[in-house]
């Protein structure tokens, strides 16, 4: 495969990786220790079916088993939100049949087979499943016009209605059981909670001078404390609070992020993930519970690493682990410290020493505020010739970091400069720089992006008469706002699944109930970032709404969008498309619709190849770059 640019006689890259190679590369995306600890059960895209299904490996290595079956004909749905009985004898997870986030919930013997489905509205969200210790209950929690409601399914009865956990007016979410199963810790109002699975009232757990911005809880082992996040510091720390007393023990106070809370079997331990000075790798962490001692760093060099869980004998932590050439597996260590060994294998017939390493820079804001930065350069960079850049802009509230980006890699291999920008707004870096666009969004961001591009003029080997922008979701608002603004600054974009009109994503994804909803996200009528409502402030929505400016692209613009999208509607794509015709514009912007996709365009790996094969071919055409790819 070979790429030939700005009409020189030779490659500017050269790879033996094919598309099937590629796309060879997997990902585990979450697990859960077995019962008697010899094993994981995952989640990966590594099957025939092309999306996430559920495996089994040894603990020890070797190859991973299948457990997840598909019906013949029915189209495959990726499996999530994976749980495992105490008992070890079954399996739950999360698949939604129609649009993203709408999941049910089901139920499959560990040893594999064919699942049985314990929730079946596709009309309401039903997630977070969490078996009672003896198996004979079932808690999750369902989004409905009432809001998020935890429910209690009895598992004995096959003909059982689900019961709600707490009639009260009130709403919670996320239920995790007392190790003895007799009381559900659960989320509600900003903090954490505790009730009786046979009634009583709900008590706010944690001492009135810590009380608000508390989530994420974890019993402990014995059940007399629970871990938790609180987010008041403008970083999440970690706490553990004593049940009876309220009383809080801090665990962490720094200027790092603190996430994925677990404890060891004999509850005098914690592991978490902490972030490293630059926001932009985290690592795993192990440290007393109690809150004496120093903390443990198990990992190190940049990656990013989530979901420590202690073996249930508490001789390792296994975590999942992606960095900027290697894509997100399962790996083991010894929690004294040591060396991490690799448990699954992903990276199919892409070799991870074959590819290219990010850098991590700054470059100032137009206030001079410092912009987290990644800068990608082909493996075989030489610092004497030009090359094509693409700025990826990630969508809201994101970051980019020191994970891997398999379609990045991709176009990397074939002679291309990436610069990924972490514009003010942006997670992983606090809550002050993250509220640095609040009253501006759309305007902030703008102007930190827009400022890359002098950091490029900078740089000698980057063609400046061959730039494009690749973003989506939030990103591809960003998109959609260069173009109308800077119609001149870019070449070429890349858009997935764009806001194009704030009025219009107000109606669906705000005010009305229905495929617009997440488990998380209540349904409310303004934008947070605005200040206000669009009955209150329409002039801002429609200042910040690029389809009101159409008539100022000049850019072609390769669209995609999947029909399941229910974080930004289709809708969002077809007014825009409409109004580029309307403009006379249609033949800049090439519309393309995934009828089995949701948001990310992650969910098959058939899309994946789809979409790399039309951005290879729009980005030869519109950067103007010779040659051809096989």
């Amino acid at each position: 495969m070979s790429l030939w640019v700005l009409g020189s006689s030779e490659p500017a890259a050269q790879s033996s990786y094919s598309l099937d190679d590629w796309l060879s590369v997997s990902s585990v995306s979450a697990f859960v220790w077995s019962a008697d600890g010899t094993a994981l059960y995952y989640t990966s895209d590594a099957g025939d079916s092309g999306t996430r299904e559920i495996f089994r490996v040894s603990r020890d290595g070797g190859p991973p088993a299948q457990l997840s079956v598909n019906p013949v004909g029915v189209r495959a749905e990726p499996k999530d939100d994976l749980a495992l009985s105490r008992d070890g004898r079954y399996l739950y997870f999360t698949a939604a049949r129609y649009f993203q986030n709408y999941d049910n919930i089901f139920r499959m013997p560990a040893v594999g087979g064919e699942a049985t489905a314990l929730t079946f509205n596709d009309a309401v969200i039903e997630t977070a499943p969490a078996p009672s210790p003896d198996g004979r209950i079932l808690a999750y929690f369902a989004r409905t016009a009432r809001g998020t409601k935890i429910h209690l399914l009895d598992l004995e009865s096959p003909t059982a209605w689900p019961r709600l956990f707490d009639p009260a007016d009130t709403t919670e979410r996320l239920p995790v059981w007392s190790p003895a199963g007799r009381r559900l810790a659960f989320v509600r109002g900003g903090d954490i909670w505790i009730r009786g699975v046979a009634g009583g009232e709900a008590r706010r757990l944690i001492e009135d001078a810590h009380a608000g911005g508390n989530g994420s809880p974890v019993w402990s082992p014995g059940g007399d404390r629970i871990a938790f996040t609180t987010s008041k510091s403008g970083f999440a720390q970690v706490g553990v609070v004593d049940v009876e007393s309220g009383r809080v023990t801090s665990i962490t106070r720094s200027p790092h992020l603190h996430s994925d809370v677990a404890w060891s079997p004999d509850g005098t331990r914690l592991a978490f993930v902490q972030s490293d000075d630059s926001g932009l790798s985290r690592h795993v962490v192990v440290t007393q519970a109690d809150g004496a001692g120093q903390s443990r760093a198990l990992t190190r060099g940049s990656g990013m690493r989530s979901s420590p869980r202690f073996s249930p004998d508490g001789d390792l932590v296994a975590y999942i682990e992606s960095t900027g050439t290697r894509t997100a597996d399962i790996w083991i260590v010894d929690p004294e410290g040591g060396r991490s060994r690799q448990l699954t294998q992903s990276m199919g017939a892409i070799r991870s020493e074959s590819l290219s390493e990010p850098e991590a820079i700054t470059y100032p804001g137009p206030d001079n505020v410092p912009i987290p930065t990644l800068v990608y350069r082909p493996k075989d960079f030489d610092p004497g010739r030009k090359y094509p850049v693409i700025v990826r802009l990630h969508g809201h509230p994101g970051q980019w970091n020191h994970s891997f980006q398999l379609m990045w890699q991709y176009f990397l291999h074939k002679g291309f400069v990436m610069v990924a920008p972490n514009p003010r707004g942006s997670r992983g870096f606090g809550q002050g720089f993250h509220d640095l666009h609040i009253g501006d969004y759309g305007g902030a961001e703008f102007e930190d992006i827009m400022k890359v591009l002098a950091y490029l003029r900078e740089q000698p080997y980057v063609d400046m008469t061959r730039k494009a922008t690749w973003g989506g979701s939030g990103g591809g608002y960003m998109s959609l706002v260069i173009a109308t603004e800077a119609p001149a600054a870019f070449e070429a974009q890349i858009i997935r699944a764009p806001v194009a009109s704030w009025k219009q994503l107000a109606i669906d994804r705000f005010a009305a109930s229905g495929r617009a909803w997440t488990p998380t996200r209540t349904p409310r009528r303004e934008r947070s970032e605005f200040g206000g409502s669009y009955a209150e402030i329409p002039e801002v929505y429609d200042r910040r709404s690029p389809i009101n400016f159409v008539e100022q692209v000049q850019v072609p613009q390769l669209l995609f969008h999947g029909l399941r999208d229910s974080s930004v509607l289709p809708v969002q794509s077809r007014m825009w498309v409409d109004r580029m015709r309307e403009a006379g514009k249609a033949d800049l912007v090439e519309h393309v619709e995934y009828p089995d996709e949701d948001h990310s365009l992650l969910r098959y790996k058939a899309t994946t190849r789809d979409r790399l094969e039309r951005m290879d071919q729009f980005l030869m055409k519109h950067l103007r770059l010779s040659g051809a790819t096989n």
